[in-house]
């Protein structure tokens, strides 16, 4: 039997493409001494927001950051392979450049931990330094298994300032809202403030301090790696280059497939790129155009929530104003996603659906390297672990190429390839009947349209990743 896999060796690969993107994550402009560690009596001249109460228990100690390898349950804790720590006695000091960045303590050995029996305490965490970041509580795969695609299925977050006091951050975990029957971690991420972060614990309490105001619950997008329909596939293909666009469009008709587009704004505002009309024509043809912000950058790392607002609003603007349509489902940038994100997603959206996936092709990776087969390998391993929601591009020719055989390697499992919120069982999305599907070609939605796509012999891409 092949060993479990630890998240510190599942997040390599997302976070050596990140290294890939920007290597000045590794360096630091200054090097800074470690903190002292936490008093044991907590005393208030350090904590200065309330005093602990004499009764205060630990129903259960998740870290103390006392080893720098494990942590209080035995199981490992660590960063990202991008993210610089520097572990002392009784704390980790963390330095942040970057939103992708994270910090994970697990609550068991990669598998499924159960936090219901605590569904009615409180995650309390010890900290100094930045509130500017997200706390997760993530939820493993209905297997259980970190061998399988997605390792984690979803989490749920909260935005660290609205319930941070003092040195103490207090959260309900009723508001974290998974599975917590398949709870796997704890993670610290989403960082929008370079300002330093120091961790000396985390546990779970029964009860508030006297005093301590803990914030309501903001709505918040639901997170998806994995299509929920039994037996089902999506492609979720982002923007590309407009000349690669026809045959994208090609395959598609001739494969007789939907997919869901993952659109920016911009992009459908370039007059030059011609994309507006080439997705009027896809929408037509029955495929789902979907949200991907505005500018394409990571909105989680925006240093305000009104520059997250812009992102969101101007995408959301620009889809009504050129395509006539609006759109629950968005597609965070590089993947990159925290509370703000969600939060301000909910803020415009009712019920908005956070897409990620648990196929990707690592075309960014691959595509215009001397080995692009790998884009193939990296289909193929994630499929055969379970994955069936894809992340892709049009922006290299290789991919377009490889993208025939994608589809036909799932046709060959038997399984069915359908848009993006039919795979989530979405009630407002267009049913999906197999036997019409196949027998129109492009789908029960097709309306016919003498409208040619865009030009083809345009070269600047209009997005990215």
């Amino acid at each position: 039997m092949r060993p479990l896999v630890s998240i510190n060796q599942v997040i390599l690969t997302w976070m050596s493409f990140i290294a890939a993107l920007n290597p000045l994550l590794f360096t630091l402009a200054v090097e800074l001494l470690p903190p002292p560690p936490i008093p044991a009596d907590f005393t208030a001249t350090f904590i200065q927001n309330h005093t602990i109460p004499q009764n205060h228990s630990t129903a259960l100690m998740i870290d103390s950051f006392t080893n720098p390898e494990q942590n209080d349950l035995g199981f490992w804790h660590g960063p990202s392979t991008n993210l610089v720590s520097e572990p002392g006695n009784g704390y980790v000091r963390l330095y942040l450049t970057d939103p992708d960045q994270n910090y994970h303590t697990e609550l068991g050995p990669a598998t499924c931990f159960d936090m219901r029996p605590y569904q009615n305490m409180y995650l309390h965490i010890v900290f100094s330094g930045s509130t500017k970041f997200t706390v997760s509580l993530n939820q493993h795969n209905e297997k259980c298994d970190s061998r399988r695609s997605p390792f984690l299925q979803t989490w749920d977050s909260i935005e660290t300032e609205r319930y941070a006091r003092g040195n103490d951050i207090y959260v309900p975990l009723s508001h974290f809202e998974i599975d917590q029957s398949r709870t796997v971690s704890i993670s610290f991420h989403g960082f929008f403030s370079e300002e330093m972060l120091s961790l000396y614990k985390m546990e779970i309490v029964p009860e508030l301090p006297k005093g301590f105001y803990v914030p309501p619950k903001l709505e918040t997008g639901k997170l998806f790696f994995h299509c929920t329909k039994p037996n089902s596939f999506a492609f979720g293909i982002d923007d590309g280059m407009p000349h690669l666009v026809q045959d994208v469009m090609k395959i598609l008709e001739e494969e007789k497939i939907l997919v869901t587009f993952f659109v920016v704004g911009a992009g459908l505002r370039d007059k030059e790129a011609n994309l507006s009309d080439v997705y009027k024509e896809m929408l037509q043809r029955g495929h789902q155009i979907a949200l991907h912000s505005d500018t394409h950058q990571q909105i989680e790392g925006l240093d305000t929530v009104m520059a997250i607002d812009e992102e969101i609003v101007h995408n959301i603007e620009t889809f009504q104003r050129v395509l006539g349509i609006e759109s629950r489902y968005f597609r965070p940038p590089y993947g990159t996603v925290g509370a703000r994100t969600r939060q301000r997603l909910a803020a415009y959206i009712k019920d908005p659906y956070v897409i990620n996936w648990s196929v990707d092709v690592e075309d960014w990776l691959w595509a215009e390297s001397k080995t692009p087969e790998r884009q193939r390998d990296a289909f193929f391993r994630d499929v055969g672990r379970g994955g069936n929601l894809v992340v892709m591009h049009y922006l290299n020719s290789t991919t377009v190429q490889y993208f025939r055989e994608f589809i036909r390697f799932v046709k060959s499992l038997n399984v069915d390839i359908m848009r993006v919120d039919q795979c989530l069982e979405d009630p407002k999305s267009p049913p999906f009947d197999p036997n019409r599907y196949r027998e129109r070609g492009v789908g029960q939605y097709r309306i016919q349209s003498n409208r040619k796509p865009g030009n083809s012999h345009y070269q600047e891409p209009a997005g990215h990743f």
